[in-house]
């Protein structure tokens, strides 16, 4: 029988404990954290059933049942109820790493806020932001609830960035910590059938990582059309540690520099049937493809159980749910809303979008799809429009490879996201960015809020 989380007793005392929790009491002493929760509903728990062993070899091993765990917690919705438990997992119990396994109408999402300048949407959109489940904690180790401004309609509001539309608040307007404490991953599926087959290539994955079969090699691909930045992303193979090798596809405009066989789906493809361990993308990219090289057809052509990690700097390849208030979708309160693409115009700050985007508002895209079909180990990518910054976010996931081989530890995908995240936070200097009349301070502020993982963060990075 799978084994479920053993403090569902401490769970159903949530009434309680929620007092101490949201006075936000810290850490007494830092646990070591190595410990894996993972998150499922009831629908998906059965598709679990020979993975839960698997993992509870490796590391101490929680799991919580959504609909078990969530009642009694004090919160908004159910977004701020799990982020509460895992919290508290992290915070007494020495969770480091979380997998939500199930899709955008099965585990809660959480929607950052940007001022977006658009008047049909009053100014503001909302954009699915896993990181809310990662940052948990602020410095001083309280919860970190993504939600310093809780007046009127910003009570609803969390992760806020301004910037774009208002000049004079700061783009932090939540005062969010943004750097994670916890690896969070997820799984977007849907079926227990779909959490069994990706659970078995996970665990394959492990297996083969555990017998030094996984190649290192990576794979450093640029199309044309978009911002040069070969020479930046060419010096990514500089960083990774001994034993790494790595491919080049950059497309030719003349500079000899950068004379490469070319970023085809022919050379794509043919990598990662080779057994590439990662690959790193920039680009144009949209709901299903990197432009030029990878799209719905090439997934046909992969071999199933490529052992593979892909990220992507480019639009929208991580698509994953709704956009509101452009796009339709459901509020907080149930109430559903065409959306300012359909000529919907909201006279006042568009309601918040409900957690859960079920039906048409759970959208897909390429790296779901990737995941789910066994193409892909992980994947990361934005789930909405990106912009060259981002490269910062690809740039610090190799350098947490190389920052893991330095301290002699294993780099797991989880942990050099993590890594990632706090290199840009740190690069890109976000604790110093303030509003200009450009739109792209705001934008550089909330890149890495809406990018996603997708796989099991405990996973390592081919060793």
């Amino acid at each position: 029988m799978m084994k479920t989380n053993p403090c569902l007793a401490w769970m159903a005392c949530a009434a309680a404990t929620s007092a101490a929790l949201s006075a936000g009491d810290p850490p007494a002493a830092a646990p070591a954290r190595e410990g894996l929760l993972i998150v499922t509903p009831k629908a998906l728990a059965s598709g679990l059933k020979a993975f839960i062993p698997h993992k509870e070899a490796r590391r101490p091993t929680e799991v919580v049942v959504l609909e078990q765990a969530l009642p009694g917690w004090p919160g908004l919705d159910d977004a701020e109820r799990l982020k509460r438990v895992i919290y508290l997992a992290w915070r007494d119990r020495g969770i480091g790493y979380v997998l939500l396994v199930g899709d955008a109408d099965m585990v809660p999402v959480r929607y950052m806020v940007l001022d977006r300048a658009t008047e049909p949407a009053f100014d503001y959109a909302f954009y699915p932001s896993d990181l809310y489940y990662a940052d948990v904690a602020k410095p001083d180790g309280s919860f970190e609830d993504w939600n310093a401004s809780k007046d009127g309609f910003h009570a609803t509001y969390f992760g806020e960035v301004r910037g774009e539309k208002n000049k004079t608040d700061p783009i932090n307007f939540d005062a969010i910590d943004y750097r994670p404490e916890i690896a969070v991953g997820r799984w977007p599926v849907g079926t227990p059938e779909e959490v069994q087959a990706v659970a078995a290539f996970a665990a394959a994955y492990e297996i083969a990582a555990e017998k030094g079969q996984l190649d290192r090699t990576a794979a450093f691909v640029h199309t044309a059309g978009w911002v040069d930045e070969r020479a930046r992303v060419d010096s990514w193979a500089s960083r990774l540690p001994a034993g790494w090798t790595s491919e080049k596809r950059f497309y030719k405009d003349g500079n000899a520099a950068f004379d490469t066989k070319p970023p085809t789906e022919e050379e794509l493809v043919g990598l990662i049937n080779g057994g590439i361990g990662l690959v790193l993308h920039a680009g144009h990219g949209n709901d299903d493809s990197w432009d030029g090289c990878l799209n719905e057809d090439s997934i046909q052509k992969l071999r199933p159980e490529g052992r593979v990690i892909m990220m992507s700097a480019g639009c929208s390849t991580a698509r994953f749910a709704t956009l509101p208030p452009y796009e339709a979708y459901s509020d907080l309160s149930g109430v559903s809303h065409a959306g300012t693409n359909s000529g919907e115009i909201f006279k006042e700050p568009p309601p918040a979008p409900n957690c859960y985007a079920k039906d048409s508002y759970n959208r897909t895209g390429l790296g779901e799809r990737l995941v789910r079909r066994g193409r892909a180990v992980a994947y990361i990518g934005c789930n909405t429009g990106s912009q060259p910054c981002a490269l910062t976010l690809a740039e610090g996931f190799v350098d947490g490879i190389a920052a893991a081989a330095k301290d002699n530890r294993t780099a797991r995908i989880g942990d050099c996201w993590n890594h990632a995240v706090t290199y840009y936070w740190e690069h890109e200097k976000l604790a110093e960015i303030e509003p200009t009349e450009s739109w792209y301070p705001a934008s550089i502020f909330f890149q890495g809020m809406k990018f996603m993982l997708f796989g099991d963060p405990t996973l390592p990075v081919p060793q």
